[in-house]
């Protein structure tokens, strides 16, 4: 009971979690769909400002460059200006036509009045014009004592353009020798009646120019640069990058480049690794530039305001939107929350339950719907009770139950079903019974079988086992046999090998004994022509003796000569002689051995091919006993195999018989079991 009730509780604890959990989706997806669309016009709402906002700092960026280079151009055009008066007066003009070069510089009429109304427009500003003169390619005059020195060359200086090009010149900055100040030089062509007679030209200082780029700034910590023609940094927040170039004040590729270029866009770019955005603009026609600087954290500043309120206001309404969504999905879920409550109390049996949810939303017709199902499962636990009872009686053994109840709707179908069960078990059992009894008596025969099949198997195995002993005395026994053989076999090949070699040297014997007779008869024919040289010698020594004697007492030395070689002669040819029949002897001889020779190795020939004959017959010995062995071997097997069936066979049977018994025993125990059930008939309500 106590698991009943905690399973109870976790199943309610299952439902309210649930319903929980329906509450929460609710939330979420509509939180998301908000959310997402909230997120969506806010990022909207921000990239259109961002958009605006950058686009117009922009402009105020340029309108401020532009401002800084009115007033600079300003400058340039007042100077320019005086310049243009310079080369307009009519006593200079006059003056440097009349000049003739350097050396009727003093000489020349108006001297005196040129140097004065140089001095006059030097001395009519004097904090920014440090000089005034008038100069051609070999001299300069800037007062009646501040006069050029003897070989003076204009044309090195870059104001010079005012002569070779025609233009007005502003020059590059550079520090004067007399005051130390930074320098710049304008100069313009003096022309009188279409010619260039010369150039007029004020030396400034720079302070004031750069005091005019210095005091703008845009923003907080924006600043400007001056850059002149040749991009030479003529007035800048850091006073150590003046008189340097562009290239070399740490300023980053893109914007250099962009100033080279001429081009007025804004772009961000670095400075000694600092992160600024500004733009070039052109300041009038002088080739001279406004170069702007604002950092990127106060150019961006303004737009991360706006898009950090942006961010709060939305983060803001999502909160309040959570917050009303949570107030009305609870109200909204509250009558849902009732209905579950009910169902788990139906859930656990308790039908008396009252339902007071009054809605007409589908919320009200599901907790009608729940109201009827109550009443119907009332009119349910009577048809419950009678069908618990019936089936307590067929679980305790009686199967001979009834209904009593008419049951309707489902319930009549478990009305059936419980009654058909009945039946089914009481006829069941009853063959269960028949044929408990039937395999019992099985048992007992099967039991007596198995016994007697033990008993003949094992007395079988006994005598396979005598066999298998006998079969391998037999496969020791040819085992030996063959090795016998095979011993004989060799024996049989190395007399072979050996009556072969004998026949071989037989045959080496009989080429030796024909060579020999061959040499026999060579040196027969060699002793034959001795014979015939002592022949021809005693004639000669015969011939020699009578002319010895023919000669007298002159030839008795040459007759004892010959006698001599007579006497040698005689014996040559009767060694010869004697040599001949030695070696017709031996010729004969050797013909009597060739013959045995012949005999002797066809005989040693028909040895070696009844021994090699003999050799066969022993190697089919072998190969016939190797069979044996094989064949042997495999009955061998095939008895060591059936040996081990028929121990299998007399353990199986041993097995069975065990199992029969155990058969038996639990047919018996069967039909106690079936006989605690009540299978008697009686009538039954249907």
């Amino acid at each position: 009971m106590k698991k009943i009730k905690m399973k109870k509780t976790n199943e309610q604890e299952a439902e309210t979690r649930k319903t929980k959990r329906i509450t929460m989706k609710i939330t979420l997806v509509l939180f998301v769909m908000f959310f997402t669309a909230l997120l969506f016009m806010g990022i909207l709402i921000g990239t259109t400002v961002n958009s605006k906002f950058t686009e117009n700092e922009k402009e105020i960026l340029e309108a401020s460059s532009e401002g800084v280079s009115n007033k600079a151009n300003a400058f340039f055009e007042k100077y320019i200006g005086i310049v243009l008066q310079i080369g307009q007066d009519k006593n200079l003009q006059q003056f440097l036509i009349d000049v003739k070069g350097r050396d009727t510089l003093l000489e020349t009429e108006g001297f005196m009045t040129a140097a004065l109304t140089l001095k006059e427009t030097v001395n009519s500003d004097p904090d920014v014009i440090l000089g005034a003169f008038i100069a051609e390619k070999d001299y300069y005059l800037s007062s009646p004592t501040a006069f050029s020195d003897l070989g003076f060359d204009t044309t090195t200086r870059s104001y010079y353009k005012s002569i070779s090009e025609g233009i007005i010149c502003i020059t590059d900055p550079y520090t004067d020798a007399n005051t130390g100040k930074t320098v710049i030089t304008i100069s313009a062509p003096v022309k009188v009646n279409g010619k260039i007679e010369g150039l007029a030209a004020v030396d400034i200082s720079t302070d004031n120019l750069s005091k005019i780029v210095n005091g703008y700034k845009t923003g907080e910590t924006g600043y400007f640069t001056l850059i002149t023609e040749n991009n030479i940094v003529a007035a800048h927040r850091d006073s150590d990058n003046i008189l340097k170039t562009i290239d070399e004040i740490e300023l980053s590729d893109n914007m250099i480049q962009l100033i080279k270029n001429k081009s007025g866009n804004v772009s961000e770019y670095t400075y000694k690794n600092e992160k600024l955005i500004g733009n070039s603009i052109a300041i009038g026609n002088t080739g001279w530039r406004i170069l702007s600087s604002m950092t990127m954290d106060e150019f961006e500043s303004n737009t991360k305001q706006i898009i950090l309120n942006i961010v709060i206001t939305f983060i803001i309404a999502l909160v309040l939107l959570l917050i009303v969504m949570a107030l009305l999905i609870s109200k909204m879920t509250k009558p849902i929350k009732k209905i579950t409550e009910i169902t788990n109390r139906l859930a656990e049996g308790q039908l008396d339950v009252d339902i007071d949810i009054k809605s007409s939303d589908e919320i009200g017709a599901l907790a009608k719907a729940i109201e009827s199902l109550t009443f119907r499962l009332k009119s349910y636990i009577t048809y419950i009770d009678e069908s618990v009872d019936v089936l307590d009686e067929m679980a305790e053994g009686n199967l001979a139950v009834e209904l009593k109840n008419d049951y309707a709707g489902e319930f009549a179908k478990l009305k059936g079903s419980l009654l058909n069960v009945s039946g089914t078990l009481k006829s069941t059992i009853g063959k269960i019974k028949e044929s408990a009894d039937s395999i019992n008596m099985n048992a007992e025969h099967v039991s007596s079988g198995a016994q007697i099949l033990a008993q003949g198997t094992t007395e079988q195995a006994s005598a396979i086992e005598e066999l298998s002993a006998e079969i391998n005395e037999i496969y020791q026994t040819i085992v030996s046999n063959a090795e016998y053989a095979e011993n004989a076999g060799n024996k049989a090949l190395e007399a072979s090998r050996e009556v072969e070699s004998g026949n071989v040297q037989m045959r080496d014997m009989l080429s030796a004994m024909d060579e020999i007779s061959n040499s026999s008869n060579e040196i027969g024919k060699i002793i034959k022509v001795i014979d015939d040289i002592a022949f021809q010698t005693n004639i000669l020594a015969l011939n020699a003796a009578v002319e010895a004697a023919r000669a007298g007492s002159a030839g008795k030395g040459f007759a004892v000569v010959a006698d001599e070689v007579r006497n040698l002669a005689g014996k040559s040819a009767e060694a010869a002689k004697q040599t001949t029949s030695l070696i017709e002897n031996s010729i004969n001889a050797i013909r009597k051995g060739t013959l045995l020779a012949d005999e002797a190795g066809r005989s040693l020939a028909g040895i070696v091919s009844k021994t090699n004959e003999t050799n066969e017959i022993i190697n089919e010995i072998v190969k016939a006993s190797s069979h044996q062995t094989v064949s042997v071997n495999q009955i061998r097997s095939g008895i060591e195999q059936i040996s081990s069936v028929v121990q299998e066979n007399a353990a199986t049977a041993e097995a069975s018989a065990a199992n029969s018994e155990e058969l038996s025993g639990q047919a018996h125990i069967l039909n106690d079991l079936v006989g605690g059930f009540n299978t008697d008939s009686l009538a039954v309500n249907k």
